[in-house]
């Protein structure tokens, strides 16, 4: 008896980019390591919410990428038409397929997210993997979206507005989609920088005005990163000597994929991002940067700019 033909497709869900990662990422790792033929996924999908919220990114993924190290095109639709297909919810796909129980015709493999708690369900099931992953990422974006090499080293700041609400106080650890005091992270880049010794430069990435953000920009060294695609600022993220980040997925991914110290709020750093805790730490306003965590700043200080691509 011959054996199967297997495909494998992420199904991106109707979120946002970072949800759709999770599943794109847990295909392709999942591909790569059993030899299963990936299809590349589908990113247009219409979403009405950016623009009734005037959100600067309207998520038309579907320009951003192109198939990549994936199979697109006539074939794919050839196995989308003919193959018997299995679904696949968080768990790890490896663990629900028996290939000794598959026939000969060729299956296909539809890997979905879960609809809630998206990341906290499936995320540790690509920890460890994220340089891989950033290079599938790298050959998937179409050129022209890819961001250049840093000119010098920097600080990632992500704030996250958007659609994200306004707290009516104190942000609480089990609050989610919630907006972070601006003045904590100016306090945390000030405190990571003393912890320096000196004043790296520091780029934000954020969808909120510039009004907004004005008592974090107002720092020296500090400056906004003009308005661009969603990805190419989370690669261009994941050249930063450090990231003090927002509490979402998109912090999440433009640190992991560029294996980046991340400092979150407390309570906000959704998951664990790398097994070594010490690289992934939360704090709260005044408080002292671990020396492990600078350390860690201090050795992607001095590394080579072409590991930082």
């Amino acid at each position: 008896m011959s054996k199967p033909s297997i495909y494998a497709i992420p199904v991106l869900g109707r979120y946002g980019l970072a949800h759709g990662l999770l599943a794109w990422a847990r295909c392709r790792l999942w591909c790569e390591q059993t030899g299963a033929t990936m299809l590349a996924p589908f990113w247009l999908r219409p979403r009405i919410g950016p623009y009734l919220r005037r959100e600067r990114d309207k998520r038309t993924y579907f320009k951003l990428f192109g198939r990549g190290n994936a199979v697109a095109g006539l074939r794919r639709l050839m196995v989308l038409t003919r193959a018997r297909r299995i679904k696949i919810g968080p768990e790890w796909p490896g663990s629900v397929i028996d290939r000794t129980q598959l026939g000969e015709e060729p299956v296909l493999v539809c890997v979905h997210n879960a609809v809630k708690d998206n990341e906290r369900k499936s995320f540790s099931q690509v920890i460890g993997h994220g340089a891989f992953l950033r290079k599938e990422l790298l050959a998937m974006t179409r050129p022209r979206y890819r961001p250049s090499r840093p000119s010098a080293p920097f600080i990632a700041i992500h704030v996250r507005m958007g659609d994200f609400k306004k707290p009516s106080g104190d942000v609480a650890a089990t609050m989610t989609n919630t907006r972070l005091p601006i003045d904590w992270y100016g306090d945390r880049l000030d405190a990571l920088r003393d912890a320096l010794g000196f004043d790296v430069r520091a780029l934000v990435f954020s969808d909120g005005s510039s009004a907004d953000l004005a008592p974090l920009l107002e720092r020296p060294k500090t400056m906004r990163v003009p308005p661009q695609e969603s990805v190419t600022d989370l690669l261009q993220i994941g050249h930063g000597v450090a990231l003090i980040a927002s509490g979402s997925g998109f912090s999440l991914w433009g640190g992991f994929l560029g294996n980046v110290p991340r400092l979150s709020y407390p309570g906000q750093a959704i998951l664990p991002i790398y097994t070594d805790r010490s690289r992934d730490i939360e704090a709260g306003y005044g408080t002292k940067i671990p020396l492990a965590f600078v350390d860690h700043v201090r050795e992607r200080l001095n590394l080579p700019e072409t590991i930082l691509t």
